[in-house]
């Protein structure tokens, strides 16, 4: 008698969302399906599915929902592991199911931290003009291995000097050419908040 309630009579494309499916069962449970999981399980008509198998589409479908969350916060921009995870942990995602979903991510190229460690840190030293002490500040949340950021963060600093950095800055605040750096700090405090160091400032000003 359970083998019949768990029947297939009825497999239907929804009407908002033709990616997904209902299955109606003879019993008249009803389950709403992914398209990739109707496949994936040669779920077809008359079949009769056991509660295992049940259970396992159950499964599929909660980790397939997560991965969509995951691609569509992708889609905007490049993001960290440690940031989509964040964003699927405040959508109410267990922790083990965001795991297998962000491994698969990481597996086929969709999440990468040091691709977008590269991002980042271009946006933030070239577009931003940030030191490093405030790119690393920047960092931090996303949690990317020193290993991994400290050799990006080289290669972009020989591109894009300190030197260089604060000379934009000061050309855009018109600051004069005889500025007095002892005297006024303004511009040093400036400076300092966007991640330089003393040295850094202290040498472009020949102190």
């Amino acid at each position: 008698m359970k083998n019949l309630e768990n029947e297939i009579v009825s497999i239907l494309p929804q009407k908002k969302n033709k990616s997904r499916y209902t299955i109606k069962f003879k019993s008249g449970k009803v389950i709403g399906i992914s398209e990739d999981c109707l496949i994936s399980h040669k779920i077809s008509v008359g079949q009769k599915l056991s509660p295992t198998l049940l259970s396992k589409i159950d499964n599929d479908e909660r980790l397939q929902s997560i991965k969509f969350k995951a691609l569509n916060y992708l889609s905007y921009r490049s993001r960290s592991r440690k940031e989509v995870n964040i964003s699927l942990l405040k959508k109410g995602f267990h922790q083990d199911d965001i795991d297998k979903v962000l491994e698969e991510l990481i597996s086929k190229g969709y999440l990468n931290d040091k691709a977008f460690a590269k991002t980042y840190a271009r946006y933030l030293i070239k577009t931003k003009r940030l030191g490093r002490i405030a790119v690393k500040n920047r960092f931090f949340v996303h949690s990317i291995n020193q290993e991994v950021l400290n050799p990006i963060l080289d290669k972009l600093y020989d591109k894009y000097p300190p030197e260089l950095l604060i000379g934009e800055i000061v050309k855009k605040k018109k600051y004069p050419n005889d500025f007095d750096i002892i005297n006024d700090k303004k511009l040093v405090n400036h400076l300092k908040r966007k991640g330089f160091s003393w040295s850094e400032i202290s040498t472009y000003f020949n102190c």
